[in-house]
């Protein structure tokens, strides 16, 4: 069977669980900056001001992210729907698995 991608939903990637995984590597980007191998100006920090750095940091990777994926999706619709270039194509065949 082929498949064509046409159309993306914006909201397929707002409101799907794509900002909680990017949030997620965000965080753990974060403690490995803050915590692991931080820089001369992370060592005088007290521990509340780095789990503050910490949210901050997630929270701006996920927004800067979540918004490149955004603009990502509307660059696609728009050369695959207005332009009428052809979108991605998969091919899929289906497996029978015998027990």
């Amino acid at each position: 069977m082929r498949l064509e991608i046409r159309n993306i939903n914006i909201s397929s990637i707002l409101f799907s669980s794509v900002p909680v995984v990017v949030f997620v590597l965000g965080l753990l980007g974060a403690v490995i900056t803050f915590f692991f191998t931080p820089s001369p100006a992370v060592y005088t920090m007290t521990i509340f001001k780095k789990f503050l750095a910490i949210g901050m940091y997630s929270l701006m990777y996920t927004l800067l992210v979540v918004a490149l994926l955004v603009f990502v999706v509307f660059v696609y619709n728009f050369f695959t729907n207005i332009v009428g270039l052809k979108g991605i194509k998969f091919d899929i065949e289906e497996i029978n698995q015998e027990n």
